[in-house]
């Protein structure tokens, strides 16, 4: 079954919501276009901007993707 970009942001989204209760999710830049959404995490004075779209469209592996995503903004928050 192929995973269309909806379904990666999805589980993206579900992935940071469960994992990090006391982050929030903003849109920080938004279009017409999916490609063109900008998202911003944020916890206490932490930040990190990323494109749902770039994430799903370099990736190969689509959880690997997103378990990498999550390790990053781990390793930001300590």
């Amino acid at each position: 079954m192929e995973t269309t970009i909806h379904d990666f942001i999805s589980v993206l989204n579900d992935s940071i919501d469960s994992r990090f209760p006391n982050t929030k999710r903003y849109i920080v830049d938004g279009g017409d276009y999916i490609n063109d959404l900008v998202f911003e995490l944020r916890e206490g004075n932490k930040k990190y901007r990323y494109s749902p779209y770039e994430l799903y469209n370099q990736s190969k592996d689509y959880e690997e993707t997103i378990e990498q995503f999550i390790q990053i903004w781990k390793g930001m928050l300590l």
